[in-house]
């Protein structure tokens, strides 16, 4: 099999060539348009099925012109690095959630280390091959109750009746939560749940995280901490968790759980708000 690595070339009037990427004609890196704030994001395409995305192909004597699908998601992290360990420390994050969710409720990424020499020194590079995962973003914000679910799902073909793609969301979401709470008990960390776009739901009714790099202490005390980004993401992450127990499986909160009795206070929810709003003046999405 071709290593994607060592085949691919960049294309894009704002994506410079990167010397660990060596030219081919096979492989066509796309940005994506949802490049985040820990990566540069790009799309991995075969090149035909770019070639059929822009001149179309004929079908039933019409030219359409098919979407082509990712075969991988390739992240560049932009954090700079001043050692491997710091890097190797760094995917030690995407292996805790490998450890505690498994494959089937994060999107799975090879994860790789390189030198960047675009700018006359050279810089180590943390770099992913995610696996792309094809559904429709749940967005925990909008969620009423399981009839978004249904709406989500009726959005995507499926083989399976709608009953059965239900039950298996509700089912993936209640697996999914679970694992969440068991990460949560045994290591003390959250990944980010509430980041636009972190969550999709498959159209077979899996559910996945695909931001699997932003990990945070989860701190029991009465101070909202920061992210390395300055988001407030352990509390809001708590807050998508209760959504998703609450909206989607139909679980009362509990009073007497510890970690939303602290973390849901209203005042709390409150100081939480006024961060956020900050926090999105500075990206100028406000």
């Amino acid at each position: 099999m071709t290593d994607i690595r060592d085949q691919a070339y960049l294309s894009g009037e704002d994506v410079k060539q990167l010397n660990f990427i060596k030219a081919s004609r096979q492989y066509v890196f796309r940005k994506y348009y949802r490049s985040g704030l820990r990566s540069h994001i790009f799309e991995v395409l075969l090149a035909g099925d770019v070639e059929k995305e822009t001149q179309g192909v004929i079908r039933d004597g019409i030219r359409v012109f098919p979407k082509a699908v990712p075969i991988k998601m390739f992240r560049i992290f932009r954090s700079r690095f001043d050692s491997k360990d710091e890097i190797f420390f760094e995917i030690k994050r995407y292996k805790t959630l490998l450890d505690h969710l498994g494959p089937a409720f994060i999107a799975r990424s090879e994860e790789f280390i390189t030198d960047y020499r675009g700018t006359g020194t050279t810089r180590i590079l943390l770099c992913g091959l995610q696996e792309y995962i094809h559904g429709e973003i749940l967005d925990p914000w909008r969620l009423s109750g399981r009839e978004n679910l249904t709406a989500l799902l009726s959005s995507m073909p499926h083989s399976n009746d709608m009953d059965s793609r239900l039950q298996t969301a509700v089912t993936s979401v209640r697996d999914f939560v679970r694992g969440i709470r068991e990460l949560i008990t045994t290591t003390g960390y959250i990944p980010d749940l509430a980041g636009v776009g972190n969550l999709i739901i498959t159209p077979g009714g899996g559910i996945k995280l695909v931001d699997i790099n932003n990990i945070v202490e989860i701190k029991k005390d009465h101070t909202v901490h920061l992210d390395d980004k300055g988001y407030p993401a352990c509390d809001v992450s708590i807050q998508v968790l209760s959504i998703l127990e609450t909206k989607l499986l139909n679980k009362n909160l509990s009073r007497t759980d510890p970690l939303f009795k602290l973390f849901l206070h209203p005042e709390r929810l409150e100081t939480v708000k006024a961060i956020e709003r900050e926090f999105y003046k500075t990206l100028g999405t406000d």
